[in-house]
């Protein structure tokens, strides 16, 4: 059996990179996996693109042992029911008729966890900024082309939240006196030839010298947290280097990235780790820029007025203007940094207070009344931040109800309406539009992928039983299956599944040129490519989008695996932080 958990700390298993996924060796009909594998209690699906109904088994990998049979209906199969006990062993599909299986997968209580949660945080270890994997800062904030709505530290938080004794319990791999003694030798060369990376040696040797550092025995991702705040303390004002129309400032959703931190605070016991002086200078930043960077406000760029749309030419379809298509403003990101600042300013500053928490009640509103879930850039369109617009609203629902804007609940269900309308075929994969595009227009959408399952799990969440919530949550594990394999390439989004994924078969076939932008490829867990609309519904030699990784993408990866782990039974998540969190 391929190693579940021990292979992956360090994340270098000793596997080649796959140059051109293809179906199993003499296999007359190609059937896509999750290539990792699914949980015992989950949805289990896989896609047979060439096959429409038939009849499949199961077996396993090691004595070919036929352990479960089913049928293929518009080419899905469907084997949730087959819950085997851990440890197992590994299993391969079979259609019959057919020469060949599928690559093998596990199946696993706890296989999320065990397999994703450290390469994450590897991924967030290695993409820092001058003291990760590269000495440079591409785009000039914390982590190598991150940027003011990466949304890094969040992200962290909302996975720290989902297992804290897990977390806990994960190897230290940052030492900050170590780190620090490097990057502030002499001898150490910082490259400076990145956009908006100017300042930032300066930022850096401040964090080192001016903040109190975390306890040398804090996880790696709360040193992660105090890293990424602390390089933000000293280095508050960018600007994404990506056609981006936007002056270098402060901008409101770094601010966001404090609030976070401030809610989590007492909620996650973080004074263990990390010293109150440091909490004082995050609220003090709050409290000085949230209102002029424009937290309380409803950004125009909310509206799908401003957005622009794909250009059909001979050569494909282009776009001219990349808003809505980065993500950089998605509708409703400051409704839950307002809730927050409500909840850790109610006792201290009641007058502050108000001003917050009538921001989330208004921005709420306006997404209830203008924003059109039909309008395909409102939803898949912003690309890696889609769950943020979700996530706000689901919380708004369910930790404060009584404060929540009407016909919010109508709200999320006609978003979740939506998205079933939207999947309904062979990969249950939701699509941007059901005329065009399977994909967002010219665009890598991995993000998407990555975060999609935050957002249909958190709705589902506030959903009565029934065929709309349990269609969701199936829709939800599709999108990591297609992650990991149940895609038209059959090829998993990793470009070099032997830093974080051993249980990856095929990788991604191609990749982005080494040394160049913000030198991903030295990253563990990174996540890069995914198929676009040129390869669907079933075309595995269809165009190539750009097979390069981002730091956004494995940072909706951090939400989605939180909400994965939160979403699951209450005896299976025991260790989770108090429901308020999630």
């Amino acid at each position: 059996m391929r190693p579940l958990f021990c292979s992956i700390l360090l994340g270098f298993a000793s596997v080649s990179v796959a140059q051109d996924p293809l179906p199993a060796a003499g296999s007359a009909s190609p059937i896509a996996v999750n290539q990792v594998g699914y949980l015992t209690d989950g949805p289990k699906r896989f896609t047979s693109p060439l096959l429409k109904t038939g009849a499949f088994s199961i077996q396993t990998v090691k004595g070919n042992k036929t352990v479960y049979k089913g049928a293929i209906n518009n080419h899905l199969g469907d084997f949730s029911g087959f819950k085997p006990a851990n440890g197992a062993g590994e299993y391969s599909i079979n259609i019959k008729g057919q020469k060949g299986t599928s690559f093998p997968f596990s199946i696993e209580r706890n296989l999320y966890q065990e397999q994703f949660w450290q390469p994450a945080i590897n991924f967030m270890i290695d993409c820092r900024s001058v003291v990760g994997t590269h000495p440079s800062a591409y785009g000039g904030c914390p982590w190598r082309d991150g940027t003011y709505y990466s949304y890094e530290v969040p992200s962290l938080l909302w996975l720290y939240a989902a297992d804290p004794v897990f977390m806990e319990g994960m190897p230290r791999q940052i030492n900050w006196q170590e780190d620090k003694q490097r990057v502030l030798s002499p001898e150490f060369r910082y490259d400076e030839k990145n956009p908006q990376s100017e300042d930032v040696m300066e930022a850096v040797t401040r964090y080192y010298t001016e903040l109190e550092p975390p306890a040398d025995k804090a996880p790696d991702a709360v040193k992660l947290i105090h890293w990424g705040l602390g390089f933000y303390l000293m280095k508050p004002y960018t600007k994404d280097p990506s056609q981006d129309i936007l002056p270098k400032q402060i901008h409101g959703q770094v601010v966001a990235q404090f609030a976070h931190f401030l809610y989590a605070w007492d909620k996650l016991k973080l004074n263990r780790w990390i010293a109150r002086s440091f909490y004082d200078k995050c609220l003090d930043f709050v409290l000085t820029h949230w209102k002029a960077s424009g937290g309380l406000a409803i950004d125009p760029n909310w509206s799908t007025s401003t957005y622009s749309e794909p250009i059909k030419t001979d050569s494909g379809w282009v776009l001219k203007i990349l808003h809505p298509y980065k993500g950089r403003h998605v509708p409703g990101h400051s409704i839950l940094p307002n809730l927050y600042m409500y909840q850790v300013t109610k006792n201290r500053f009641p007058v502050l207070a108000r001003d917050f928490i009538n921001a989330a009640k208004n921005q709420t509103r306006w997404i209830i009344d203008s924003l059109d879930w039909n309008i395909p850039g409102a939803t898949k369109g912003q690309r890696g931040g889609e769950f943020k617009t979700i996530v706000n609203l689901v919380w708004f629902l369910k930790n404060m109800p009584d404060q929540a804007p009407g016909e919010l609940q109508h709200k999320i269900e006609e978003w979740a309406q939506v998205v079933v309308s939207r999947s309904d075929n062979m990969w249950d994969f939701r699509r941007y539009d059901l005329v065009d595009h399977w994909t967002i227009p010219e665009m890598n959408e991995t993000g998407n992928l990555a975060g999609f399952p935050a957002c249909a799990l958190a709705a589902a969440s506030v959903l009565k039983e029934g065929t709309l919530k349990s269609r969701l949550t199936e829709i939800a594990y599709a999108h990591i299956d297609n992650l990991f394999g149940r895609n038209p390439k059959m090829a998993a989004a990793a470009n070099r599944p032997h830093k974080g994924y051993p249980l990856v078969e095929n990788g991604w076939p191609i990749h982005y040129k080494p040394d160049v932008c913000a030198r991903l490829e030295l990253c563990r867990g990174g996540l890069d490519a995914s198929p676009g609309t040129e390869m669907y519904p079933y075309n595995p030699q269809g165009k190539f989008r750009h097979p390069e990784g981002w730091i956004i993408w494995n940072a909706s990866w951090n939400v989605s695996l939180a909400f994965l782990q939160t979403s699951r039974p209450a005896h299976e998540n025991k260790n989770g932080a108090d429901a308020a969190y999630r």
